[in-house]
């Protein structure tokens, strides 16, 4: 996996972790409501039926008036006040058994039970008051019906006490729901937004990631393309001369001189071939770790004079040196810092087709010596600085399509310079030339290495 992209498991982490908030966003939300809407619906069960024991006692209160105004004064409206006051404490203390519970029906079913008792006993009062006997009238009303208005008075007083308690204490605890909900809300829907957005931020990272993966994929598959056909294109050059020559020599009565001549051509494209091939592998041993190292004290200086002299004989070119004599010995595999150089003086020379020097120079950089291969040639543009060191990757402009190559020289570069714990990168300008840095730490110990 690549660094800094999410992975597989991270992403349906995030997916699972973004459906999870989302639940207990909804379910916080459906929690708050419901707790709210309770707390609301028994306030105001507990207002109602406070409010419906209120009328049952303001009813038996009225009774009660109506009971002492028809006995000072007992005409036929009084009577009918008395009456109506039977019907409405009745019809209170009904109210108060549909909508209590089973407690408040029970109490109401013992109230009425009394108030039945206490009509009887008003009957007798009323049939005695009819004849005239006041005396025996007022014993009655003392004696047998104030205890059962008493009895009626105090249960109807008790449980509006009882419940304007409860209204009390679950206005309370709305007040309590509300403050809690108050604090626990935002911060619950803050932090919740909050891990929406990383977890957001998670998936649209793996987004884009995918995006450039493909793209990627895209981009190497046409550079593999091209790489192809170059490749092809580098076989078949040589390939042809040496069929083309072997076919002289076969079918023509060739001199020796002339055979010499051909078999020095087939030579040449043999050899060709073969650094083709032993460049490809090399990248690709290199690429997958299965290159090591055969560290010794190694003279780059050294190196560099040796291949600048096989350059010159065989191109004809001027190559400037400008060699440190101090320059310290580095830790290395001989055989593969020359090969840096060759890579790099040999591209340095192809992209500089109109001629023009070229220039290696090696210093020391603190603990690390520094080697510079400066062209004059076509440059290279700001752009692709970057991907001239990547696998497959040339400078396709109008001037290099020209050019043969397959562009595993810089890779086999970087690689080895990796190998070497150092690194490598270049500066250029289009027109006017380009600079190649490479920079290897000296001794301390270099270890057996692999290629990243």
């Amino acid at each position: 996996m690549t660094a800094g992209r999410p992975s597989k498991r991270a992403t349906r982490a995030a997916s699972i972790g973004l459906a999870a908030v989302v639940l207990c966003l909804g379910g916080f939300s459906f929690f708050a409501a419901y707790s709210t809407q309770s707390r609301v619906d028994q306030v105001l069960l507990s207002e109602s039926l406070s409010d419906k024991y209120v009328s049952a006692t303001a009813a038996i209160r009225t009774e009660e008036t109506a009971e002492l105004e028809y006995l000072f004064d007992p005409t036929t409206e009084h009577l009918a006040a008395l009456a109506a006051a039977n019907e409405a404490l009745i019809a209170a203390v009904n109210a108060v058994a549909a909508l209590g519970d089973r407690a408040d029906a029970q109490l109401a079913k013992d109230i009425l039970a009394i108030h039945d008792q206490y009509l009887a006993v008003s009957e007798r009062l009323l049939g005695v008051m009819s004849t005239g006997n006041l005396s025996e009238a007022r014993r009655i009303d003392q004696i047998d019906a104030d205890p059962l208005f008493h009895s009626m008075q105090v249960l109807v007083t008790a449980a509006t006490l009882e419940h304007q308690a409860a209204a009390d204490t679950a206005f309370a605890a709305l007040l309590r729901t509300a403050s809690w909900m108050l604090v626990a809300a935002p911060l619950v829907f803050g932090i919740g937004f909050a891990l929406l957005i990383v977890l957001w931020r998670i998936l649209n990272r793996h987004e884009r990631a995918m995006a450039k993966t493909y793209r990627e994929i895209e981009q190497l598959s046409r550079l593999r393309g091209e790489f192809v056909a170059t490749v092809s294109h580098e076989f078949r050059t040589p390939l042809t001369g040496i069929q083309g020559f072997s076919e002289m020599m076969r079918d023509e009565q060739l001199t020796p001189a002339e055979v010499r001549e051909y078999a020095g051509d087939i030579n040449k494209d043999a050899q060709r071939l073969a650094r083709l091939i032993t460049d490809m592998l090399d990248l690709d041993q290199m690429e997958s770790g299965g290159v090591t190292l055969n560290v010794q004290p190694v003279d780059l200086n050294r190196i560099i004079v040796e291949t600048a002299a096989l350059f010159r004989l065989s191109s004809g070119r001027a190559i400037e040196l400008h060699l440190d004599v101090l320059l310290p010995k580095l830790a290395g595999d001989a055989e593969r810092l020359s090969q840096v150089v060759t890579n790099l003086l040999s591209n340095a020379l192809k992209y500089s087709p109109g001629g023009g020097d070229v220039d290696l120079r090696t210093t020391r950089d603190g603990q690390a010596v520094l080697l510079t291969v400066a062209d004059h040639g076509i440059g290279i543009p700001a752009q692709l600085l970057e991907k001239i060191f990547e696998r497959y990757s040339q400078t396709a402009t109008t001037t290099t399509r020209a050019l043969q190559g397959t562009g595993l020289g810089l890779p086999i570069v970087r690689q080895i310079a990796r190998l070497h714990r150092g690194t490598v990168w270049a500066s250029s300008e289009s027109g006017v030339g380009s600079v190649f840095h490479v920079r290897l730490p000296l001794p301390g110990p270099v270890p057996v290495a692999r290629a990243a």
